[in-house]
């Protein structure tokens, strides 16, 4: 996590694990949910597999997914399922972690299609999201927009001519392939682990942004 700014006014960039195993599930079950915004796949996708992580366990990649009474997992339910968990999950930020808790995963009782995929792949979706935030580009990316972020936070009360209104802007990132952002609320935004890397363009998208905020 990264934050610039004040205790009055502030901006918060975090990546959370929740999102990056979901994502990680989404993409290994091949589930094709119908999200606003579209999300793209993950970068790196989940087969390339970070050298210094533990090995993944062998998923059987052939053969149904069965839910408790037998019946087959389906994916096109399931993926209306991960779509509304993904809305659930953006809106809660780090918290949504609590939806994973092996082996039961009783948070997700409530979508059965999508709790089975979870409890077949969540072992190695844990592996490789830890394997992920481990990666120095991963971290350097949330603090590469920190000088400049700070220097336009610090210099808000001049650039407006007055005191800045309260206001906190939530950026949740995610790692997939694409550099863009999207305005979830005035105060939250998503934003691609490649566009927070990019120093110049970052500020320049947050900051009508922060100004609309202040």
């Amino acid at each position: 996590m990264f934050i610039a700014g004040t205790e009055r006014w502030k901006v918060t960039f975090a990546e959370p694990e929740a999102l990056r195993i979901g994502l990680y599930i989404r993409d290994v079950a091949g589930l094709e949910p119908l999200t606003e915004p579209a999300i793209p796949p993950l970068d790196p996708p989940c087969d390339v597999w970070p050298v210094w992580s533990r090995r993944p366990i062998d998923v059987p990649t052939s053969g149904a997914v069965r839910l408790l009474g037998g019946r087959d997992v389906n994916l096109v339910v399931a993926s209306g399922q991960w779509a509304r968990w993904w809305t659930h999950a953006l809106d809660v930020g780090t918290g949504a972690i609590d939806d994973f808790r092996p082996p039961a995963f009783l948070p997700l009782s409530g979508v059965p299609d999508l709790r089975a995929l979870v409890q077949r792949h969540f072992h190695n979706a844990n592996l490789w999201s830890d394997g992920v935030n481990d990666d120095p580009r991963t971290k350097h990316a949330l603090s590469a927009p920190g000088a400049g972020l700070n220097a336009m936070m610090r210099d808000l009360p001049k650039t407006l001519g007055r005191r800045p209104a309260q206001f906190s802007m939530r950026i949740t990132v995610i790692g997939v392939q694409s550099k863009h952002a999207w305005l979830l609320a005035p105060d939250h935004v998503l934003m691609t682990r490649h566009l927070v890397a990019d120093i110049d363009n970052v500020l320049d998208w947050l900051r009508p942004r922060i100004l609309a905020l202040g």
